[in-house]
């Protein structure tokens, strides 16, 4: 099959941030990121490349990792090392910059001449425009699925191509799900088993699974 779908009814609501979870954590990967050097010599690390981030990160290894990567040859390459610092400029804008160094105890600074990427969280402290919540409640959802997906057949006398609607009105999953996701997928690739139930639809008074043929590749013709 090509393509399946399975619907499922959520109900939304406004929620200013003080009704989120508390704290909110937001993944975010900035990057390739071009250092450049602070010249102060008076500074103990006047000579430790600098990247600059957009957000305050998560320092609290417990809570979230933080890891900078070299970013060389368009691939991610070795892991080096930051110490973060905060700095605000004559427009009291606030800076977030890591000084960077090739070990963790800082005696070798990273290669000026890399490009870095860092993966890192921050605390959603909320904007001036309301987060919205998507709720699966039990009164929308009782735990069943409807399926429809769509798969494609040749005819064993013309070679003609079929487009074909699979649709199961009422399904329930009985397994886990397992998702491949990756540049490799089409889009993706799920395995899982289902039981059909029986459904009133149409002229059908227990329908558990309907295919509609349709001549010609549909796909095709868009």
């Amino acid at each position: 099959m090509s393509s399946v779908g399975m619907a499922i009814l959520m109900g939304a609501k406004v929620a200013s941030p003080a009704q989120l979870q508390t704290p909110t954590y937001i993944n975010m990967r900035e990057g390739p990121l071009t250092p450049f050097i602070i010249e102060d010599d008076s500074h103990v690390y006047q000579d430790y490349p600098v990247i600059e981030i957009n957000h305050e990160p998560v320092l609290d290894p417990v809570e979230r990792k933080l890891f900078i990567f070299e970013y060389d040859r368009n691939a991610i390459q070795k892991k080096v090392y930051g110490r973060y610092f905060k700095e605000s400029d004559d427009y009291d804008a606030e800076h977030h910059r890591f000084y960077l160094s090739e070990d963790k105890n800082f005696t070798i600074p990273a290669k000026n001449n890399r490009k870095y990427v860092v993966d890192y969280y921050y605390k959603y402290k909320g904007s001036e425009e309301d987060a919205l919540i998507y709720t699966v409640e039990d009164s929308r959802f009782n735990g069943l699925f409807t399926l429809e997906a769509k798969f494609y057949s040749k005819d064993e006398n013309e070679g003609n191509n079929y487009t074909n609607i699979l649709y199961m009105p009422k399904v329930k999953i009985v397994s886990d799900i397992n998702l491949r996701l990756g540049e490799r997928a089409d889009p993706t690739v799920s395995t899982f088993n289902i039981i059909g139930m029986s459904e009133a639809v149409g002229d059908s008074k227990n329908m558990i699974l309907s295919i509609q043929r349709f001549n010609g590749d549909l796909n095709a013709e868009l």
